[in-house]
């Protein structure tokens, strides 16, 4: 689904002034693993994107998002935070989309804003529509 995730990350190694050699030693990676992600021939769990994140200097939410965005196209998309959660809850989006008729293949983009108890995600389909999931996370009393 997401094709952005090479062209950020070349767009952040660059602005670091880093050469993909310097970017793989400084992450502590495979050197042939840059030039792999960028072309879009290979994928990272949150382990090695998180390395990556911090490599290029990201902190807080920018590396969170870096990391969404790096995990999106591989197959272990669950964080290691997450996997305690039920999996009918890590699910529940997935399953509202699918209902809704949009499978993966159909979504060209994705960005995700998180505002404390807020966030939303803004998909925009092969078709050129948008989508727009919002959750608000209030504790009952």
């Amino acid at each position: 689904m997401n094709n952005d995730f090479p062209i950020l990350l070349s767009t952040l190694r660059k602005k670091a002034r880093l050469t993909n050699l310097e970017l793989a030693e400084e992450a502590n990676v495979s050197r042939s693993l840059i030039p792999g992600l960028q072309s879009g021939k290979r994928c990272v769990g949150e382990h090695q994107a998180r390395k990556l994140g911090a490599a290029l200097g990201l902190t807080g939410s920018e590396l969170e998002q870096f990391i969404f965005t790096a995990i999106d196209r591989c197959t272990e998309k669950v964080l290691k935070d997450l996997q305690d959660y039920p999996a009918e809850l890590i699910n529940l989006i997935a399953l509202q989309l699918r209902q809704a008729g949009i499978t993966p293949d159909a979504m060209s983009t994705c960005s995700v804003r998180v505002n404390n108890d807020e966030s939303e995600a803004a998909i925009t389909l092969n078709n050129g529509k948008r989508v727009v999931l919002e959750t608000k996370l209030e504790l009952a009393a």
